[in-house]
């Protein structure tokens, strides 16, 4: 009886389980895709959290489906044809591998390389799994994700002009835009993308599949509505390096047109050619009138550029490592960074072109493999389109549906790698997710077939009448004695167990994702605003929705499995989802830390701290942040407390809890944004306290550490006030007056600033590419000169001068001081005093004109000026 029920559940489950594992592959890597580029949420310190961690959860739920497929399939998976079709993409994989393990710093590298292997792993199953009724599906779906993101992007277009127009006010909830994060870029609109930028580079990439879709048939009336609100959307976005690439995707179907459907374009030959030139020159012009109010963007991209080539020269033949771009590039940043940004506390990660970032990351070797994956997807992909065109002229003059798929694929495709000269968006999950796809499925429609289907017609052709059928086929030959008569029997001692041990720990990833999302999300009566009510709802149907349909599905693979691996597999893919999903909680908790943080309330926000370490050792910002905490509050009791981190009994004051997370940055990243100064600061504290209490020498040590972090820090932010005043006090404690005034000269002139006198005397250069800071004429020189000017560095170098002696300097620099600030009260003061030590010294004389009203208890600073000492 058992043996019977044994035989009929095998016979149940014959080829089920991969055929299960087929279909739901096929259905989730487009919905994958639709949630990835309409997914925005909030509650996370980063806004496109929610996006990457969809991408490494759903991403991994799709390795393990395949995984699970290709078991099943066993020994028949692959064969040397496909290892040929697929070789550029499994190279490029190889290379990604192979640059994670040799990056330097993999706190940055763990998170690019997850993407890296994510974009190649989705092309390689598309090419694998996808028919033409799956890529039909696909295209279909990435329609509807255009309709949300482009849709709702039009409605950000409209709600800021009648915003403009005073029909709305300002702020969330009070216009057509119903989310929180109304108005974020202010006139630019970002859409479902939460940045300017990532929404222009999906428009650029779907607008010709949207357009090719329409012209397959011409009928579908509606694409053309949408069509219109892209090109809207797109110039709303006021993304300079999008618009080019929107121009190229203009300029290629163009070329496209003439080059493989003559004879149908040749009657519109002029009108094509009208169309084709507006659109190009259109938007070009559009760029260059933008350039002119922003030319600052180039700015930027000129000097990261100029530093990256710098950056890649040190690696160049094997690269740096993948993802290793954000750690490295601030010993290599330019000074003019900080003047275009004006932020100090900020890291630019990425190199701004696509093509640099590859070189630098994954050098010669590695960029030409990337090249090669390029050149030979468009060469499958044009060589396939001739084909089907040229077919096109034997019949009735079209061309067959797939050449429009084709094309489509294709212009977006090269549009994309056009506008990554200028941009990144391959660096991030929202727009980089689209190399693997539209790559993919180049291939997949130029081949017209998934490679499994090239299996299943070999098996047919192999299980003819006449010819025995293979093992695996679900021929007579499958009950026959064989070799893996031992696996089978093991297998047979093994399916329960591991279907009842899978079973389990898909249970409880699933209860615990829905369970905890319950306290991220928050109680729903809290919320006051409209967009919030609505977002709470949609992120809890889109995740009980995901979670339970994949839970399902996983759920019967494994019961229709009759290979112990395959539950196995799914079991062991629990690990890295629930570390994915700790990834996510991180990040919450990290906002919710910031928000503590800036409430004072240190023992709240150090908790969210250490679970954001808990869960995401790498997370370098929470580092930072917790070593600024225990700065700002600087309690010097030492005490053992494990809620601020003390481990092993052992007591601690703020000043160690700080220098072990500052440390903990350091390992991560070595010049992480501000921290040499943030150390540099915090020894200074400590030198203080150790004056205060008696302590001299121990005062002096912690000066000195100072000292050396701040110099550090002026290395790679020359720019950055503060900490030159940092400096100087150093200095002036320890009462070096000429190190101190050194230190303020060193800022107010700004060396590390200068331009070459050849640029910086021509007019029109300081009024575009050199705007981006400030000059000044200064006495004696015929050219105008940058300089950093402050009342506050005047008056602190004022009191250095002033300590050596150096009246007439410390005269100057007071002077300066109320010239840009005439209410400066300490230089107003100061400068008596110079005045005052001046008379006695017989140094003082009145100038010409009218006699300065009397102050009493102190001379006026205006009036009077002080002579050079006798030699």
């Amino acid at each position: 009886m058992a043996d019977k029920f044994k035989a009929a559940l095998r016979k149940l489950n014959e080829n089920a389980a991969e055929l299960l594992a087929h279909r739901t592959i096929v259905w989730w890597l487009p919905i994958l895709y639709l949630l990835i580029s309409s997914l925005f949420y909030l509650r996370t310190y980063d806004s496109a959290q929610v996006k990457i961690t969809v991408m490494q959860m759903g991403g991994l739920a799709l390795l393990t489906l395949w995984g699970a497929r290709l078991i099943e399939a066993g020994r028949d998976a692959f064969s040397k044809e496909d290892v040929v079709t697929l070789s550029p993409f499994l190279a490029y994989l190889l290379v990604g591998i192979l640059s994670f393990l040799h990056a330097p710093y993999h706190m940055a590298s763990t998170d690019f390389f997850l993407r890296h292997f994510f974009f190649m792993t989705v092309a390689i199953i598309v090419i694998y799994e996808f028919s033409q009724t799956a890529t039909e599906r696909l295209t279909r779906i990435l329609l509807w994700t255009a309709w949300i993101a482009i849709g709702y992007g039009f409605l950000q277009v409209v709600d800021t002009q009648l915003t403009e127009l005073k029909y709305f006010e300002m702020g969330p909830g009070k216009g057509l835009d119903p989310f929180i994060w109304r108005g974020a870029f202010g006139e630019r609109i970002f859409s479902t993308y939460g940045n300017p930028n990532f929404f222009a580079d999906f428009l650029v990439i779907t607008f010709p599949i949207i357009l090719t879709q329409y012209l397959k048939d011409r009928t579908r009336w509606t694409l053309l509505a949408l069509m219109g609100m892209l090109v809207a959307d797109l110039i709303a976005t006021g993304t300079k390096g999008a618009w080019l690439g929107f121009a190229l995707v203009i300029f290629l179907f163009g070329v496209v047109a003439f080059a493989f459907f003559k004879e149908l374009v040749a009657p519109y030959r002029k009108a094509l050619i009208s169309i084709v030139a507006a659109g190009v020159l259109g938007f070009l012009g559009v760029v260059a009138k933008d350039l002119k109010t922003r030319v600052v963007s180039v700015n930027f991209r000129l000097f990261t550029w100029e530093a990256t080539w710098e950056m890649i020269m040190t690696q160049p033949l094997i690269g740096t490592g993948i993802g290793s771009f954000p750690p490295i590039y601030p010993a290599f940043r330019r000074p003019p960074i900080f003047h275009i940004e004006g932020k100090h506390n900020t890291e630019t990660d990425h190199a701004e072109d696509e093509y640099l970032e590859e070189l630098f990351d994954n050098g010669l070797l590695g960029f030409g493999v990337f090249i090669w994956l390029i050149f030979s997807t468009l060469f499958i992909g044009f060589t396939s389109l001739g084909q089907l065109t040229g077919a096109m002229r034997a019949k009735d003059g079209r061309a067959p549906p797939r050449a429009y798929d084709l094309i489509g694929y294709m212009v977006a495709f090269m549009g994309m790698l056009g506008h990554n000269f200028f941009d990144v968006s391959l660096r991030f999950v929202s727009s980089g997710v689209y190399l693997g796809l539209l790559s993919g499925m180049i291939v997949n429609i130029a081949r017209g077939q998934g490679l499994y289907e090239m299996h299943t017609r070999r098996k047919n052709a192999a299980a003819a009448p006449g010819k025995p059928a293979p093992v695996g086929s679900g021929g007579p030959l499958d009950d026959a004695p064989t070799s893996d008569g031992g696996w089978k029997a093991l297998s047979e001692f093994l399916i329960w167990p591991a279907r009842l041990g899978a079973w389990a720990a898909l249970g409880w990833i699933c209860f615990r994702i829905l369970s905890e999302f319950q306290f991220l999300q928050g109680p729903l009566d809290r919320l006051t605003i409209g967009g919030e009510v609505l977002q709470w709802w949609l992120a809890w149907s889109v995740l009980s929705a995901c979670v339970l349909t994949l839970g399902w599905f996983f759920l019967r693979i494994i019961f229709l499995s009759e290979n112990p691996l395959v539950p196995l597999l799914i079991a062991a893919s629990v690990y890295p989802m629930n570390l994915f999903w700790g990834y996510f909680k991180a990040d919450i908790h990290h906002n919710i830390a910031i928000f503590y943080s800036k409430e004072r309330r240190w023992d709240d926000a150090l908790a969210n701290y250490r679970t954001v370490h808990k869960l995401n050792p790498d997370f370098v910002m929470s580092s930072y942040f917790t070593g600024n905490v225990f700065n700002d509050r600087f309690i010097m009791d030492r005490v053992y407390e494990p809620k601020w981190g003390d481990v092993n009994g052992v007591a601690r004051d703020d000043y160690e809890r700080a220098l072990d997370a500052y440390d903990e940055v350091r390992r991560l990243s070595p010049n992480y944004v501000q921290m040499h100064h943030q150390v540099g600061s915090l020894h200074l504290k400590r030198a203080e306290w150790a004056a205060q209490h008696g302590h001299p020498e121990e005062a002096q040590k912690y000066l000195d550490r100072a000292l050396n972090r701040f110099r550090l820090y002026e290395q790679i932010d020359p720019v950055f006030a503060p900490n030159y005043y940092r400096l100087g006090q150093v200095y002036m404690i320890e009462k070096n007056w000429a190190a101190a005034a050194k230190a303020y000269e060193d800022y107010i002139r700004a060396e590390k600033c200068a331009v070459a006198p050849s640029l910086i005397s021509k007019k029109p250069l300081r009024e575009s590419i050199l705007s981006y800071q400030a000059y000044v004429h200064e006495e004696g020189l015929p050219y105008p000169v940058h300089r950093h000017e402050s009342d506050e560095a005047y008056a602190n170098l004022g009191n250095a001068y002033f300590m050596l002696e150096r009246l007439e300097d410390a005269e100057k620099a007071y002077r300066n001081a109320l010239r840009l600030n005439p209410n400066h009260e300490l230089s107003k003061r100061n400068l008596s005093v110079v005045y005052n030590k001046a008379r006695v010294a017989g140094r003082l004389r009145q100038l010409p004109g009218p006699a300065p009203m009397p102050v009493p208890g102190a001379l006026p600073y205006t009036g009077y000026e002080v002579l050079p000492a006798k030699k």
